[in-house]
């Protein structure tokens, strides 16, 4: 299931939105100004999918929002503006919003901006993205730490060969590196908890090593 947050100061807009996605398995977290919209994003920036901004709210404004959350993050953010606001939107593209679409809104048409953005449609699920040396899985960034990405590009350039503890440990912290072996196992547990819950990608091969399925 995706998970949306919702930033807008109209309770009934809110309530629209999240009832009609709802029918489509989205689930949607709601705030009521920029300043709440920061803290819960904050909160679950490893959960949410994408970022439904308004731009004129009260104590922080969506494009000062929008500003705040590209510090931290590259989540998708859809603006809503007012219509024939130009310099909304041209702020918003300053600050890094993705899309914009102007009040009133067809729902069906924000949808459609949803699933181009998080690409609800697309069969590629699972994809690094070396400029930011990150993951995308089912359309959304999913951050990992240094390590974590060299082993999964490690992983990625290996496709469906078993690949030893050994190997893993050289490629990644070097054949100089004197640590315990086990450093290879905590991380790809935490890339396990992150994308692959489920073990689809990464099987174990006990006393061996991993091997990544793709």
């Amino acid at each position: 299931m995706f998970k949306i947050l919702i930033v807008e100061d109209e309770d009934s807009i809110r309530t629209i939105i999240n009832k009609y996605l709802s029918k489509y398995d989205i689930r949607c977290i709601e705030a009521e100004n920029g300043v709440k919209g920061l803290e819960v994003f904050t909160k679950n920036k490893d959960s949410i999918d994408l970022v439904i901004m308004d731009v004129m709210m009260p104590e922080m404004d969506g494009v000062e929002c929008t500003k705040k959350i590209r510090k931290i993050s590259n989540v998708p953010i859809i603006m809503l503006t007012a219509k024939n606001q130009d310099e909304d939107e041209i702020e918003g593209l300053k600050v890094g919003a993705n899309d914009f679409i102007t009040k009133p809104f067809n729902l069906e048409v924000l949808l459609l901006r949803i699933k181009k953005l998080i690409n609800l449609d697309s069969s590629n699920d699972l994809e690094l993205v070396s400029e930011q040396r990150s993951v995308r899985k089912n359309g959304r960034f999913i951050e990992l730490t240094k390590k974590e990405y060299l082993i999964l590009e490690y992983f990625f350039e290996n496709p469906n060969v078993v690949l030893t503890r050994d190997q893993i440990l050289n490629h990644v912290w070097g054949i100089d590196y004197f640590g315990d072996d086990r450093v290879v196992d905590t991380n790809i547990k935490r890339i396990r908890k992150k994308i692959d819950e489920d073990k689809k990608y990464i099987k174990t091969y006990s006393g061996t090593g991993y091997v990544f399925i793709k």
